[in-house]
């Protein structure tokens, strides 16, 4: 495990995650899963030493006056380690996807081709914000025989020690190799990434270093892209676009919109990505809803509702659209006029971050046309992300029983949630007899 205190050097870290490899593919499922558990339980009985650190790490952020919806990000809670805490639970009585037969088939002369799961090799976790990445990123890392290098770039880096060191301590004292869970020393390091020498270091690490998987500000993760020569598997934070078809009946966009929305606020919990979500509302089903829907809105309080110039001139009382994503400072809602669905489809493919995108209808044809049609990881149809589930804090593709580290908007080697098969390869094995 990383030594805070001493001297570092990179390239000798990572090699010695390198090596290590072959140990960890060896483990047994039951090392994995008592690990795991081991885990959990840490977590929950030192929940005082992480939520010290990031006590303290909250101070110096409201010293420096940073956004009010990053500060939720960034705050740790009881229940917050709690769902971490049930999470690595949840992934230690999982099966074992390592080792796995993928599929195979024998030819005509008596030859067997095989694919193999096999671990992907040394995974780095980069984060601006939810410190749960790094708890749920450890967590699968393990499950799935990788080795992980964690860098935590921003404000909370007490936060992201205390909780690398108990990690690491725990995982080594209950089977897993020592130096199987590795960070990025955080004394004095710049927040800035641009000016982070040891993060854009790592980034360049092509011959230990497998995959990168950042989570943080749209702005933040699109430097990482440019920066690395490492692959990065991509996400992007927010929840797209939400079309309220002609035929969407106002139950369901009660439930799949207005409900979870006020559950949100109702049980203080932060929306933690920030929420910018585009509600693209038909002009017919708006001329007939669109009062009952923005009085619904106002109501929820925690967020604010930008609307187009249309909206906007029926409805003074709400705001012009403004705030870029990166610098909201709370969760907010854009109002949007389309003609009809072949406006909202083109609007989505030229404007979406092409991740989560959702249509509340009626209309099977109408939800069949958005399914195919807009370019998207993950297509939600009579539901929302909102609906599917908080997950654990982090962006995720619903409820704990689903862990993932986010939703890859890109097409190659994973697409959708990034989960424990994201952080696999395949070995091919051909096989005559024996």
């Amino acid at each position: 495990m990383t030594d805070f205190g001493s001297a570092f050097d990179l390239s000798t870290t990572l090699r010695q995650v390198r090596r290590l490899l072959p140990q960890l593919q060896r483990l047994s499922g039951e090392t994995k899963r008592q690990a795991l558990l081991a885990l959990s339980r840490r977590l929950l009985e030192r929940s005082d030493l992480l939520l010290e650190a990031n006590t303290l790490d909250l101070e110096s952020c409201r010293e420096q006056t940073v956004p009010e919806w990053i500060l939720n990000g960034l705050k740790l809670t009881p229940e917050r380690l709690q769902r971490s805490a049930q999470l690595l639970a949840l992934l230690a009585q999982q099966p074992d996807p390592i080792g796995s037969l993928e599929r195979g088939y024998r030819q005509d002369n008596g030859l067997f081709i095989g694919r193999y799961r096999v671990p992907l090799g040394v995974v780095a976790l980069v984060y601006e914000i939810y410190p749960e990445f790094a708890l749920n990123g450890i967590g699968m890392g393990l499950k799935t025989g990788n080795g992980v290098i964690l860098a935590g770039s921003g404000p909370i880096q007490k936060t992201h020690q205390a909780l690398v060191t108990l990690l690491a301590e725990t995982a080594y004292e209950h089977g897993i190799p020592e130096g199987a869970i590795q960070a990025l020393p955080t004394q004095d390091r710049p927040a800035d990434p641009q000016e982070d020498s040891l993060l854009l270091l790592l980034l360049q690490q092509t011959r230990y270093v497998d995959l990168v998987i950042p989570c943080g500000r749209p702005g933040w993760v699109e430097f990482l892209l440019q920066a690395s020569k490492v692959p990065i598997l991509a996400t992007h934070l927010g929840y797209g676009h939400v079309y309220l078809d002609r035929t969407a009946p106002w139950p369901l966009v009660k439930s799949a919109l207005l409900d979870p929305l006020a559950r949100y606020g109702r049980e203080g919990i932060p929306i933690y990505q920030p929420l910018t979500l585009w509600l693209l509302i038909h002009a017919d089903w708006a001329a007939s809803h669109l009062p009952a829907l923005v009085e619904a809105l106002l109501s929820q309080g925690e967020v604010d509702v930008q609307a187009a110039a249309p909206i906007l001139e029926q409805f003074p009382q709400l705001q012009p659209l403004g705030e870029e994503f990166d610098s909201t400072r709370r969760p907010h809602l854009r109002l949007q006029l389309v003609a009809d669905l072949t406006e909202a489809i083109a609007w989505i493919n030229k404007n979406g971050y092409h991740q989560s995108e959702a249509i509340l209808t009626d209309s099977q044809a109408a939800a069949q046309r958005f399914l195919q049609e807009v370019d998207a990881a993950l297509i939600h149809i009579n539901t929302t992300p909102l609906s599917a589930g908080r997950g654990s804090g982090i962006p995720t593709l619903g409820a704990i029983r689903d862990p993932s580290l986010g939703i890859s908007t890109q097409r190659l080697h994973v697409r959708g949630p990034i989960d424990l098969e994201a952080l696999t390869t395949v070995k091919v094995v051909a096989q005559g007899g024996l």
